[in-house]
């Protein structure tokens, strides 16, 4: 697994970042980006979450 901050722009009062998450799987790899956040700790969160519910989902 490997995570990455996709997007880090704004002034440092009004930063907005998107992170994404890639992880290898049987077939190839699978990337998702997460959504627009204003703490780069819920940027990652956010793109975790999202791939574990497209993992769940088949």
């Amino acid at each position: 697994m490997f995570h990455s901050t996709e997007k880090d722009e704004g002034t440092s009062q009004n930063k907005i970042y998107v992170a994404s998450v890639l992880i290898g799987t049987p077939v190839g790899r699978l990337k998702m980006l997460g959504d627009e956040k204003s703490r780069l700790k819920d940027a990652h969160n956010s793109a975790a979450s999202l791939m574990i519910r497209a993992l769940q989902q088949g």
